[in-house]
């Protein structure tokens, strides 16, 4: 017969946790944090932004145009249908009244 116990072997992760005093813990004030936070928010922007895959400058160039040239088309557009109908409307009401 053997003497040994059956005891089970204590790892890192079955080890008892000592309950901490909430006195004991003492956090930082209150603009250190923000400053920490701060600080995360720019280091994680910083690494963003090097994950962008920029437009090249002559596409960007030929989307622009294109995007202006658009823009003016639809407001010449716009404002040929409102004179028309600014037109027509007013013909009918002088016909009217």
């Amino acid at each position: 017969m053997s003497n040994e116990k059956n005891t089970p072997v204590q790892t890192e992760e079955t080890k008892p946790v000592a309950k901490k005093d909430k006195h004991t813990v003492k956090k930082d004030n209150f603009f250190k944090r923000i400053w920490k936070k701060l600080v995360k928010l720019c280091k994680d922007t910083v690494g963003e932004m090097k994950k962008v895959v920029w437009t090249p400058k002559g596409e960007l160039k030929k989307n622009t145009k294109l995007v202006l040239v658009t823009v003016v088309a639809i407001g010449l557009a716009i404002a040929i249908i409102d004179t028309t109908c600014s037109f027509l409307i007013n013909t009918v009401a002088g016909l009217i009244g």
